[in-house]
């Protein structure tokens, strides 16, 4: 992981409706992929697909928002410390101090670091640049309400397989529920798959499926026919000024991301079990 990248972009103001310095970061390392193409529309929602791919096949996506709830200030100030995983949700990480990002203003206190959601911008145009073939998109103004993915270009998704997520706390988290909704079937290959990946790969053994406020799958997932899923990148405190992220997590839920390409393919997985019928193709 290119830390000294993750900093600098850590390091860039954003806020909901306050996102301008963002998406302009986005849109210029976009520029600067080989082999990838993007656009933004009237919300300032950013697509971007790399590769083409052949007759029948179907792009992996990850998402991620561009806004986060802190308030802007003039410098944001990246500091590597060794600080503890904190105890929330029930969880006690122990006494074993890891090395963390966490900002800090020009007078020295702590401004949140926005690591909900730059964690998940970071990790989309990581992959973004590594891997051959894949769509992404980074959303405006999830916190508030998801107003940016509610209005997602629908001709972007036509040819979308799946959806993969950053933007769940800590190193333990998984979304199957959001806001209501149902994210993936647990009888399909989908999730078959990923449970797997998230098995194997989840720092913190205690992983868990859980039911989630919204975040931008929930709203693909009431527009769009594939599976979605949601999973912890790796900031702590968050929505608070003394969160920091995690580096080894973020690295981790990068490197899940990267396999669940690697197994699930190019192909469609419906959000719903179906039989396939060769004469009809597939049929709920």
């Amino acid at each position: 992981m290119d830390l000294n990248k993750f900093k600098e972009l850590l390091s860039v103001p954003t806020k909901t409706y306050k996102e301008s310095k963002m998406v302009d970061y986005i849109l210029s390392n976009l520029e600067g992929m080989e082999g990838v193409t993007f656009n933004r529309d009237q919300h300032n929602n950013i697509y971007a697909v790399k590769g083409a791919l052949g007759e029948g096949e179907f792009y992996p996506m990850f998402i991620s928002h561009t806004d986060t709830v802190h308030e802007l200030v003039d410098l944001i100030d990246v500091k590597e410390e060794y600080l503890l995983r904190p105890y929330t949700f029930g969880k006690d990480f122990g006494s074993e101090q890891v090395l963390c990002l966490k900002a800090y203003d020009k007078d020295g206190k702590p401004t949140g670091i926005g690591g909900d959601d730059k964690c998940g911008v970071f990790a989309c145009l990581t992959l973004l640049k590594e891997l051959p073939y894949l769509k992404a998109s980074f959303f405006v103004s999830e916190e508030t309400g998801c107003h940016g993915s509610k209005k997602a270009d629908e001709s972007f998704f036509e040819n979308v397989g799946y959806g993969i997520q950053f933007d769940a706390p800590e190193n333990w988290m998984i979304t199957e529920k959001c806001f209501g909704q149902v994210l993936f079937d647990r009888n399909t290959e989908f999730f078959e798959k990923i449970d797997k990946i998230l098995t194997e790969g989840m720092v913190n053994e205690d992983m868990q499926y859980m039911v989630h406020p919204y975040t931008d799958v929930y709203a693909l997932r009431n527009k769009f026919d594939f599976s979605c899923i949601n999973f912890s990148i790796g900031y702590y405190d968050y929505h608070t000024k003394n969160e920091y992220v995690v580096i080894e997590d973020v690295f981790n839920g990068i490197e899940m991301g990267r396999k669940m390409i690697s197994e699930l393919g190019y192909k469609l997985h419906y959000k719903e079990s179906v039989k396939y019928d060769p004469m009809q193709r597939y049929i709920r």
